[in-house]
């Protein structure tokens, strides 16, 4: 058995200053609960941070995030997700016990940490991609390089089994869904037998669903998250793994339920929004009622 934490979309801004305009926890408080209580008792052997590491991509705040990750008592691997910028976010997170590797074998297993930033990226002149402006708006897909990669890289390994590590999860509700990269998802589990499962974050939320009979496993975040079927708010939190020598892997979702994360109910506007019956401005208008 093999243990893995994971950790997703902590959003870090610099210190004094909310996710997400002001709107999210304050991360540095969820970080301190979250890191207590994971790391008391037997440790993982891994952690693994699905993107959005900062909250708008700025050098400083990945600054304050390595500072804050650094913390981490065990080995550490972070992806980027939309809300990442590829420069500073390579430039200024690496630390000792901070890597941002592609692939890691433990064990008999797999794991390959995949970018899903394709729709916020495009190709330059050098032939090499680079971020968009509005990166952070970029929809979910793996694109056609992503896609070879890690189907080559399933099929050239030996280890038995894979798990891919990747920020938006297929399979995705409401107005995160994206047929593409459903249909990224669909044609890796059919094509590479050995693929067993997601670890995604993105949407805020703990959910489990599934693609072709795998598992695709949504971690909670640092800020903001969503009860999408009871319309609240949610304390922030993380996911436990483990990894089984025969292909099988468990799951928990940890949430740090305290006074100043309440269980809030959400307008009702915002609930629609989220299940992709309306538009971001139409949801605008109608909270401005």
């Amino acid at each position: 058995m093999f243990r893995v934490t994971q950790f997703s979309d902590t959003h870090f801004s610099v210190p004094g200053h909310r996710s997400h305009g002001g709107f999210g926890y304050d991360t540095d408080a969820a970080c301190d609960a979250i890191f207590s209580h994971a790391f008391t008792g037997e440790h993982p052997e891994l952690v693994v941070v699905t993107g959005d590491i900062a909250d708008r991509g700025r050098p400083d705040e990945y600054q304050w995030a390595a500072e804050q990750l650094r913390r981490i008592p065990v080995p550490t691997n972070v992806l980027p997700g939309n809300h990442d910028f590829h420069v500073p976010f390579e430039a200024l997170l690496p630390r000792r016990l901070l890597t941002m590797s592609r692939t890691l074998r433990v064990e008999n297993w797999l794991f390959l940490f995949a970018d899903s930033n394709f729709g916020g990226r495009e190709l330059g002149d050098d032939g090499r991609l680079h971020d968009k402006h509005d990166r952070i708006e970029g929809h979910p897909q793996f694109g056609p390089q992503e896609m070879s990669w890690l189907s080559e890289t399933i099929s050239a390994t030996d280890a038995d089994h894979a798990f891919i590590w990747v920020h938006h999860p297929p399979r995705a509700l409401g107005s995160f869904h994206s047929p593409v990269h459903d249909d990224e998802a669909a044609e890796l589990v059919h094509r590479n037998p050995k693929l067993k499962g997601f670890g995604a974050g993105h949407t805020h939320t703990d959910a489990v669903a599934d693609v072709g009979g795998r598992p695709i496993f949504t971690c909670p975040a640092f800020t903001i998250n969503l009860d999408w079927v009871e319309c609240t708010l949610l304390p922030p939190g993380y996911r436990t793994y483990e990894f089984e020598s025969d292909g099988s892997i468990s799951s928990t979702c940890h949430l740090m339920d305290a006074e100043q994360w309440p269980r809030r109910r959400l307008p009702a506007a915002v609930g629609r929004w989220l299940m992709g019956e309306i538009t971001g401005d139409e949801m605008r208008a109608l909270l401005k009622r």
